[in-house]
């Protein structure tokens, strides 16, 4: 009967190690300008993805922005400056830009994913009309994304080839139906090419263009080149999306939509990262799960 009950109990441990095997690995991204988190999956070892929580806000009818790259933390809790909390696994800060406009984040790992949440204050006198925020996820140290240089004359000055390979792995969906960014209409000649909700007016702002096509869920997902693996963000709700494929970062990007913000008002946004086993439909489906009132 002893024998029987380590036998069970052998398993038992067994089950729970492999229910842990792939909980994302997250730390404070050092020297970061953007709020960054690096998270990395035990399951794909030696690729870590650096989730870039906040590179810039935009807003406006025409399209203003903050400074770019001002989001730097210390990672000191005695500091006397911006810092990030790490508090029961909670990963948070509080960023205050001069435009008038307070980001408040948390990022919380669960098993393979990242759940975010933004809440972000109209601290100025004037209204704030269609606000978003700029997340970033390079992949240039997760070398099972990384598309590589590829020779082409699609490129940015001074260069001789692009990182446009990953935007056939990149994915997006409307009306249901899931479609590849290098499958648009610009999706072989745009270095810096990005996509509306469908519906609205198309966002235009910094260096992106915007494609033809729209998008109606809130999720961007990149599967590995393999296809074995994928990174995804979603969020409650996003208003814009984009590929940078014109320099070493090969980044993507999804914008949480916060609307219109009175003096004085604030919005959340919840949503969620993930470096997870599967592809792009796993993904979406571990989203939908995660945030069932997510619709169009």
């Amino acid at each position: 009967m002893g024998g029987m009950n380590l036998t069970v109990l052998a398993m038992c441990l067994a089950a729970a190690a492999a229910h842990g095997d792939n909980a994302l690995n997250v730390t404070m991204r050092k020297d970061s300008t953007a709020g960054g988190l690096n998270v990395s999956n035990p399951l794909l070892p030696g690729n870590v993805l650096a989730y870039l929580s906040c590179e810039a806000v935009v807003y406006g009818e025409k399209d203003q922005s903050t400074p770019l790259f001002q989001v730097k933390l210390s990672d000191d809790p005695n500091a006397d400056g911006p810092r990030w909390t790490v508090k029961d696994g909670v990963f948070s800060y509080s960023w205050t830009y001069a435009e008038g406009i307070r980001v408040d984040f948390a990022g919380t790992p669960q098993g393979d994913g990242l759940k975010l949440r933004y809440t972000l204050t109209n601290t100025s006198q004037v209204l704030l009309k269609r606000v978003i925020l700029h997340t970033c996820i390079p992949t240039t140290e997760a070398p099972a994304f990384f598309p590589g240089l590829v020779e082409s004359a699609v490129h940015e000055p001074e260069k001789t080839g692009n990182y446009m390979g990953f935007y056939d792995r990149t994915f997006l969906w409307s009306q249901g139906r899931k479609f590849t960014v290098g499958g648009t209409q610009k999706g072989k000649e745009e270095i810096h090419l990005s996509f509306t909700r469908a519906g609205q007016p198309p966002v235009i702002w910094g260096w992106w263009r915007n494609g033809a096509e729209t998008f109606d869920f809130p999720l961007i997902a990149v599967e590995s080149a393999d296809g074995k693996f994928t990174a995804a963000l979603g969020f409650e709700a996003a208003e814009w999306a984009s590929c940078n494929g014109g320099d070493d970062r090969a980044c993507f990007h999804l914008f949480p939509l916060f609307s219109d913000l009175k003096p004085g008002e604030s919005a959340t946004v919840e949503g969620g990262f993930y470096l997870m086993p599967g592809n792009a439909d796993a993904a979406l489906a571990r989203f939908k799960r995660d945030f069932p009132g997510v619709e169009k």
